[in-house]
């Protein structure tokens, strides 16, 4: 596939350009779970911009700044919504559920920028290199300016809470640099002490979303609680350091140029930052001199321990989760080299983006460059922040998954109130969108479409990742401690929201399909009873409370009990006339049969799988919205087709999440960027982590009980091999197939002691193996057999 002219060039683990970026999405990510940085790699000016991971607007308070809606009003709404539904009003249902509508999520933002100014001697620029190698999460600039060669490196370590650049001009003259903070938030003091310079700002109270047009953005009211944050910055050189004169750095607003040096050779610049956050769904405590002595204290301890411990303490940290697994051609043309560094890319953000103690990838990772990020860059509970999560257990980095679940728990403690307050309910529910604060009402402030605003079943999908951690082998202390409680919860929600239909089967009503609508004489509408993902997801959650109480010792809880008693009650998936899978409880004209989102298809993927009874219906559902779509749908159908088998259908798939995509594109067509991030567009890096899993999912599968080995290999893929992914229940497995996507050889080992026997299949042959006996090694035998050797 052809680069565009000045474009990136690639290999397996390393992404390159021959100029500084034009365009943030042409800059190359870095991050530690809590900072992350987007350098430009210019020459005269290094433009570094900053996210931090707790840099939101608001505060708990603000989900109900302006008002709440009462319990009274709610069952008279829900009431309504059941009466209008029973009746065929369709729109009637719509009004009422919008009485149950607040404003809207918080936002996440861009915390600040750090630049470092570059006087070079008179001369051509040559040589020009900017590189990010995913295997050491390091950014390199290089170029030759007037004689003088320059090299910056850039890291930003996990352990060390810091980023780290270093400057060194291996040939030529010194040069004269200048150093500057700034932030595009509330500057509220900056300055610079010997060789250190730091800043602080305030945080917004109230970020409304662009599609609320309306709304004032961003808001500070002194009189409200929002977040306070700080930059603090070290640098070391050789040269000599001379007044920075307060003059600006070129571009800044803020704290201009805080440092400067004439003649340096070696620079070593560290930089952390601090806010007042304190946990997610917590109120913020402190201010800003609060969060500066956090951001110094952080820096201190980098400084002492040195940029040579930083780089080395970083880089093993990184090398700890990265080098798990790796995907290899044996012949690899250019496509194979992209597909290959897009599935570890989704890795390395992942790495970057989500580590403990952190705060949750949001829509855009770590990385926000807008005061008024298209959908708030929050958490959107109905696919997205999900789908960010898809690879972390089958691609081996358990790891960045506790701030998801430190997400979900604190939803699950704030959504009792709105499950209880809206719906009149036990348990626990949450909505189409959730932010730091863990917001769970909906949104829309009683005016929005209910396909993007009603939906209180988004608890139920986020139990999927904890019931798929301990599927993955997270351990009984997980089972019994983190997931059972807040399963539990989503199944006494669950209980209480369904309801018996005339037919005598349990269902739900009002209900919808995110983001999707159907064609009525009164418009597109959005709400009726029963829709298949939010039949699937409440028989997903009751039978994984049912199976977590017998896992933990609870098989006569009474919500266990109660789950078992109504899951034969649900039905399952409808089919419609034109052979697809049926929406909601009656028979619709879909107002967009292509429409991105796959709802229907829940159970399939990444549900627990495709029932063979439903397997045409799925099929035929994906036919009917076809492969182009935006990024994450793309690796959603990537996902689905490699769940149906249909590898001749997958290049095509693959293709479409590879091709091209300007910075500036608007509409529904995925692709990549510049820099390889995902395409909506705008950029949504929910799509990079889709289709790291998808490709996974092609090469090994587990939901069904057997470590299931190259089920849905690519019609067009070449030799190769790929190691290091993860089954069910903890089983590492190293693979390898030839050109004619035939298994050469396996080789599986347990995670941890009780992994025992396994299942192992490929192309209708099965073996067992005990991996409590250690390793094994699985190749094709004689007549269509499978062996298994120790070893």
């Amino acid at each position: 596939m052809p680069t565009r002219p000045h474009g990136p060039t690639q290999t397996p683990h390393r992404l390159s350009f021959a100029r500084p970026a034009g365009h943030w999405l042409e800059a190359l990510p870095l991050g530690n779970g809590r900072i992350g940085a987007m350098p430009d790699g210019g020459v005269e000016r290094e433009r570094v911009r900053l996210n931090d991971g707790t840099a939101w607007s608001g505060s708990p308070a603000s989900e109900f700044a302006h008002g709440r809606v009462g319990a009274a009003t709610a069952r008279e709404a829900v009431a309504e919504a059941r009466r209008a539904l029973a009746g065929g009003d369709h729109a009637a249902a719509d009004r009422a559920v919008r009485r149950l509508q607040e404003r809207w999520t918080q936002a996440y933002l861009p915390f600040g920028e750090l630049t470092v100014g570059v006087d070079h001697p008179p001369g051509p620029v040559t040589g020009y290199s900017r590189r990010l190698d995913l295997r050491t999460a390091e950014h390199v600039v290089s170029y030759t300016a007037g004689g003088a060669t320059v090299v910056r490196r850039t890291v930003v370590s996990h352990p060390d809470r810091a980023l780290l650049m270093t400057i060194d001009v291996p040939r030529g003259p010194g040069l004269d640099l200048t150093l500057g903070l700034d932030s595009p938030l509330r500057i509220l003091g900056h300055g610079a002490d010997g060789r250190g310079a730091w800043l602080t700002t305030r945080m917004p109270t109230d970020v409304a979303p662009p599609h609320e047009p309306d709304a004032p953005s961003p808001v500070y009211d002194d009189d409200a609680v929002s977040l306070r944050g700080a930059m603090a910055v070290h640098w070391s050189h050789d040269g000599q350091d001379v007044p920075a004169g307060g003059a600006a750095a070129p571009g800044t607003r803020g704290g201009g140029a805080l440092l400067a040096a004439r003649g340096v050779r070696h620079a070593e610049i560290v930089l952390t930052t601090g806010t007042t956050f304190t946990a997610i769904g917590a109120a913020p405590r402190g201010d800003e001199r609060d969060a500066l002595e956090a951001a110094r204290r952080d820096l201190d301890a980098a400084v002492e321990r040195g940029a040579a411990a930083l780089r080395e303490r970083q880089r093993a940290d990184h090398a700890r989760l990265y080098e798990r697994v790796e995907l290899e051609w044996d012949a690899p043309d250019e496509r194979g080299r992209q597909l290959a560094f897009l599935f570890h890319y989704g890795r390395y953000l992942l790495i970057s983006a989500s580590r403990a103690g952190g705060t949750p990838a949001t829509l855009q990772g770590l990385w926000n460059d807008s005061m008024r990020p298209a959908w708030s860059a929050n958490y959107t509970v109905n696919i997205n922040t999900q789908m960010n999560y898809w690879p972390a257990d089958v691609t081996d980095l358990p790891e960045c998954l506790p701030p998801l679940f430190d997400l979900v728990e604190a939803v699950s403690v704030r959504g009792a109130k709105t499950a209880r307050r809206l719906y009149d309910a036990d348990g626990w529910c949450a909505h189409h969108n959730t932010d730091v604060w863990a917001y769970t009402s909906p949104v829309g402030r009683g005016e929005a479409d209910p396909a993007w605003a009603f939906w209180p079943l988004a608890g139920g999908w986020l139990c999927r990742h904890l019931v798929d951690h301990v599927a993955f082998g997270a351990g009984l202390p997980f089972a019994r401690d983190r997931a059972w409680p807040i399963v539990r919860g989503a199944a006494r929600f669950l209980l209480d929201w369904l309801v018996e239909l005339p037919d005598g089967t349990l269902g739900l009503s009002p209900s919808s399909s995110p983001e999707n609508r159907f064609s009525t004489a009164a418009g597109p509408m959005a709400v009726d009873v029963s829709s298949a993902i939010d039949v699937g997801i409440a028989r997903d959650v009751l039978t994984s409370v049912v199976a977590l109480a017998r896992d933990t010792g609870r098989p006569f809880d009474p919500v266990a009990e109660a789950a078992r008693s109504a899951l034969p009650r649900l039905p399952h998936p409808e089919t419609d006339e034109d052979g697809t899978i049926r929406e909601w409880r009656g028979p619709h004209v879909m107002a967009e049969p292509a429409h991105r989102h796959l709802s229907p298809l829940y159970e399939a993927f990444p549900g627990p799988g495709i029932r063979p009874e439903s397997a045409a219906a799925v099929a035929r559902t994906l036919d009917v919205r076809g492969d182009d779509s935006t990024g994450w749908s793309l690796a959603w159908k990537l996902a689905l087709r490699a769940r149906l088998r249909h590898t001749g259908r997958l290049p095509a798939l693959i293709d479409l999440a590879l091709r091209e995509v300007d910075p500036g594109a608007v509409g529904e067509h995925g692709g990549l960027y510049p820099n390889r991030l995902s395409a909506h567009p705008p950029f949504q890096i929910d799509g990079n982590f889709g289709f790291t899993a998808a490709i996974a999912e092609c090469v090994l599968q587990s939901h069904t009980g057997t470590v299931d080995l190259l089920p849905a290999l690519p019609s067009d893929w070449p030799a190769g091999r790929l190691r290091g992914l993860v089954a069910r229940p903890g089983v590492v497995v190293d693979l390898a197939w030839d050109d004619g996507r035939r298994l050469t050889g396996a080789r599986l080992r347990g995670r941890g002691e009780g992994t025992g026997e396994v299942r192992v299949s490929w192309d209708g042959a099965s073996v067992e193996v005990d991996l409590d006996r250690g390793p094994w090694t699985v190749r094709p035998g004689e007549g269509g057999t499978l062996l298994a050797v120790p070893g």
